[in-house]
């Protein structure tokens, strides 16, 4: 398994990630999960969450696509710079830094030591963004910018979509138009304080959650009929007695 640390963007030297390469890829152009750090994460931090741990070997449902697990700027912290609430203008610190990052992916060419495939790219059709808490937060504000058509799918992990970044993309949407519709998985422990509830209670409305806002904006934003009953699965394993 090769992974390759502290890699600097041609055209943002400032900022560096982390890229697992498959070994054996099929084609020279594979898909690529761009991976957002938590809070309090790094690059490292987040690769080892992934199972991607030199030299332990890779998931094999994960060794076929470029894992890419860039840094938020040390110099501001270890969170990523996304609009929050209260902020007095939109911010694109860090939008600009995932677009040098992508033309880098797309672009760039990774030694595999396949004799068959020695590098391999990203494939701009298939690439995914996804985030673990503050990462989450990075997530959403990707799905609610220009850049949004150059991802294929999101996943957010742990943090919900906050309404400032939906009301704000929104905003600069030309009129008549709606937001595009896309792939997501959202996940969110419901003992996570990030549910943002309102004054001081613990016991509040299921549909005043930030959770509860997010199901509705993406089901919205993606056609959902919403008048038909919901139907509640469990992951068999995934609860206790």
């Amino acid at each position: 398994m090769a992974l390759l640390t502290g890699q600097e963007p041609a055209n943002n030297r400032r900022r560096t990630y982390h890229v697992h390469v498959p070994d054996t890829p099929p084609r020279a152009l594979v898909p690529a999960i761009i991976v957002f750090h938590g809070g309090g994460q790094d690059a490292t931090t987040i690769a080892r969450r992934w199972r991607i741990d030199p030299p332990n070997p890779v998931p094999g449902a994960l060794a076929d696509y470029l894992l890419v697990f860039p840094d938020a700027d040390r110099g501001l912290g270890d969170e990523w710079v996304h609009l929050q609430p209260g902020d007095g203008h939109f911010p694109t610190y860090d939008l600009d830094f995932v677009e040098a990052l992508l033309a880098e992916l797309t672009t760039r060419l990774y030694p595999t030591g396949s004799a068959a495939v020695p590098d391999v790219s990203a494939d701009p059709d298939h690439v995914y963004a996804a985030g673990f808490s503050n990462g989450g937060g990075m997530v959403w504000q990707l799905m609610n910018s220009d850049l949004v058509s150059a991802f294929r799918g999101f996943a957010a992990v742990g943090k919900a979509l906050d309404p400032e970044k939906a009301e704000e993309f929104r905003k600069h949407l030309a009129a008549g138009n709606q937001p595009p519709a896309v792939p997501v998985m959202y996940v969110h422990g419901t003992a996570d304080r990030g549910f943002r509830p309102p004054f001081t209670l613990e016991e509040f409305p299921l549909d005043t959650t930030l959770p509860a806002f997010t199901v509705r904006e993406m089901a919205d934003r993606n056609g959902f009929v919403t008048s038909v009953p919901a139907a509640t699965q469990l992951v068999a394993g995934s609860t206790t007695e």
